[in-house]
């Protein structure tokens, strides 16, 4: 008996001892794991969206086409690289030459004199007013605006060059996710078990139904937000070009990014459109005007709150957090894979809510 008790103190160290040697091992190969994906993180969750988003897309090819699921891969891969990957080459080699060529302009504005705003300037809604406080004090003393100014453009045309070089990289990112969305629509079928099975896995209730809630949140938030800003500032970059407007690399991809904060792009093309005026460009900057309130107005107003209808409507201040948060954090491309953690994260914690207030008899809290 003795020896038996004086044989189990050594039986329990030694279990326990190889518990540890093998958790440090799997602590080691995760480690390791994560430092070789580390950077390819944000490309690898770009695929992903891309995948779950050009899906229905993807389908319809392959069946128009045969039912030749690697031949309409190479399909959307091209489409997506003509779509995406294109214009963001086109700004970063625009960009860097645009932020002289806007520094002169401003240089040569200081000399000049401004007229008294229309009346109609301060009848806008909400920026009205201070445009028309702003126009006031530039006609009554330029120089001192503008150098007043100065400062701060100085930081943004420094942070737009180095933004460029971010683009730059965001554009061999952008072709590396893609290329991994072809191969992820082909095993599709695969990666869905797959990611099932994980789910599963780690014990998590209704697992076909969450996976199904998270592929639909991120379709809408890719469709419905970054959708319809890329609309917007496709629309609003043609008409910057046909106004003839200096650099309009940079303003559309400010009205890109207004856009997709789910600003009025009105704060990027009405100044745009004065700036055409102060510079004795009436006609350019009356058809700006018009082309603006008319139809990337119609954009706005019609055409975003019909694409957003029909996806997930979330709250201005998610967005804004997970637009801004994803530049900080990710660069160029955090700016799609941002606002779509949060909004998968937010419909998940709707949903739990709702089940919980379900399983306790109340009623769920309004979405």
């Amino acid at each position: 008996m003795d020896g038996n008790r004086a044989g189990r103190p050594m039986a329990e160290g030694a279990f326990n001892t190889e518990r540890i040697v093998r958790l440090a091992a799997l602590v080691v190969l995760v480690i390791a794991c994560v430092q070789v994906v580390f950077p390819f993180v944000g490309a690898l969750t770009w695929a992903g969206i891309i995948a779950i988003s050009v899906w229905p897309a993807f389908l319809w090819l392959s069946g128009r086409l045969g039912h030749r699921p690697v031949l309409a891969a190479v399909a959307c891969t091209v489409a997506l690289t003509v779509l995406l990957v294109m214009p963001f080459a086109w700004m970063a080699a625009s960009l860097g030459q645009a932020v002289p060529e806007v520094a002169k302009l401003v240089g040569d504005l200081a000399g000049r004199s401004l007229p008294a705003p229309p009346a109609w300037i301060a009848a806008i809604p909400a920026v009205g007013p201070i445009i028309d406080e702003a126009w006031r004090s530039a006609s009554t003393d330029m120089p001192s605006v503008i150098k007043s100014l100065a400062p701060g453009a100085e930081k943004a045309g420094v942070w737009a060059l180095s933004q460029g070089a971010g683009i730059a990289l965001a554009v061999l990112e952008f072709l590396f996710a893609i290329i991994i969305s072809g191969v992820l629509l082909v095993t599709a079928d695969r990666a869905y078990v797959f990611a099932e099975r994980i789910v599963v896995r780690l014990n998590i209730g209704g697992g076909g139904k969450l996976l199904d809630t998270v592929v639909r949140t991120i379709r809408s938030v890719s469709i419905g937000i970054v959708g319809s800003a890329a609309i917007q500032s496709l629309v609003a970059t043609a008409g910057y070009v046909v106004a003839g407007v200096p650099g309009v690399a940079l303003l559309g991809f400010l009205t890109f990014l207004v856009a997709l904060v789910q600003l009025p792009t009105l704060i990027v093309w009405l100044p745009a459109a004065l700036w055409l005026y102060v510079d004795d460009q009436t006609a350019a900057a009356i058809g700006l005007g018009v082309y603006g309130g008319l139809i990337i107005n119609y954009v706005d107003n019609l055409v975003r709150p019909w694409i957003i209808s029909r996806g997930a409507k979330l709250p201005f201040a998610l967005i804004f957090i997970g637009v801004i948060g994803g530049l900080l954090a990710w660069g160029m491309i955090g700016l799609f894979i941002g606002p779509t953690f949060l909004a998968v994260a937010y419909t998940l914690v709707l949903t739990w809510l709702g089940e919980a207030a379900e399983a306790a008899k109340v009623s769920p809290p309004p979405e």
